[in-house]
């Protein structure tokens, strides 16, 4: 995927923090996006982690966001290139954040021996990603931004939250595309397929406040793994049952 650049601040102001975001999807590139709305930061935004390596090594960025599962180079891969590229050009250190799905008492350890700064648990909330942002990325603005009613933090807030209102019957139709490929990959024995689609449900569906789509995401993962397809099935059931109760509702 070619990167993209996005000012994710629109308050007339230099942005304070450049940040690179390396996820493989476009609903989390979009929802992280959404975050960084009118704020100043600028975000560059990769597809997977040879890319962000890419990024890295030709541009200058205060911190980076790394998706931990991602397709040609995953972000763990990533952060040790990051680092190991760092350390023979004699660069500082610049704070790399892991995004997972994953438990993080699993993935700590993990994102520790790749040199990672620390690690934010999906799904991911605006107020869990900018305290993340000001304690490892942010400076001090050169220029206090005009805050007028749309971008004040009770304005800004408001925004996101009738945003992310009016995306969800997108994210549930997503989902319901989902269902299609799901019952084919059963047919065709990919379960790799499926685990990838049941692992990026449970990192999406709690930003939208599907919660309970969200735990059928993770246990369709789960079974994935263990290759269970009678509980493939029933869990493809379930979260049929629940897109179609989300979809009466909003």
């Amino acid at each position: 995927m070619a990167s993209q650049l996005s000012r994710a601040s629109d308050t007339g102001s230099e942005p304070i923090c450049r940040v690179l975001l390396a996820d493989d999807s476009r609903e989390s590139q979009a929802l992280i996006q959404l975050y960084l709305r009118g704020l100043p930061y600028q975000l560059d935004v990769v597809g997977n982690g040879k890319e962000a390596v890419a990024m890295f090594q030709s541009q200058q960025f205060d911190l980076v966001l790394l998706d931990q599962h991602m397709p040609v180079m995953d972000g763990f891969t990533a952060a040790r290139v990051m680092r190991e590229w760092e350390a023979s050009n004699e660069r500082a250190p610049v704070p790399i954040l892991t995004l997972t799905a994953d438990s993080l008492v699993d993935v700590k350890t993990q994102a520790q021996a790749a040199g990672c700064t620390a690690c934010l648990a999906k799904p991911i909330v605006k107020e869990q990603l900018l305290d993340a942002f000001r304690r490892f990325g942010a400076r001090p603005s050169p220029k206090k931004p005009v805050v007028t009613q749309n971008n004040s933090p009770a304005g800004m807030a408001a925004l996101i939250d009738e945003e992310i209102t009016r995306r969800r019957p997108l994210f549930l139709d997503h989902r319901r595309q989902d269902l299609k490929r799901m019952q084919e990959a059963i047919e065709q024995g990919d379960f790799d397929a499926i685990r990838i689609m049941g692992h990026r449900i449970k990192g999406l569906a709690g930003s939208y406040g599907f919660h309970d789509i969200g735990l059928a995401g993770a246990q369709l993962e789960q079974a994935a793994r263990e290759q269970d397809i009678a509980a493939m099935r029933r869990t493809i059931d379930r979260l049929t049952t629940l897109l179609t109760q989300a979809r009466q509702a909003v």
